[in-house]
């Protein structure tokens, strides 16, 4: 069987990993940011709308990080 992704394919997808893992982790800080901006946020409306926002990103950043994992333990 002939590999598609070619000689570097092990190595491109370890740095797509490490990059995503840097993506993932910056969202996951700014969720942390997003949720400490609730405290200082004066309407209901407001912390809601900034509780919904933090919970999405961080969704996404914490996908973005297990994800990342995954493949570098997949490709060690």
């Amino acid at each position: 069987m002939v590999d598609s992704q070619g000689p570097d394919g092990p190595r491109q997808e370890l740095q797509e990993a490490q990059i995503n893992q840097a993506l993932g982790v910056f969202l996951l800080f700014f969720t942390g940011i997003i949720l400490v901006s609730i405290f200082f946020t004066d309407t209901t409306i407001g912390k809601l709308t900034n509780l919904a926002a933090a919970s999405v990103i961080g969704l996404v950043g914490g996908v973005m990080v297990y994800c990342a994992r995954a493949s570098k333990r997949r490709n060690e």
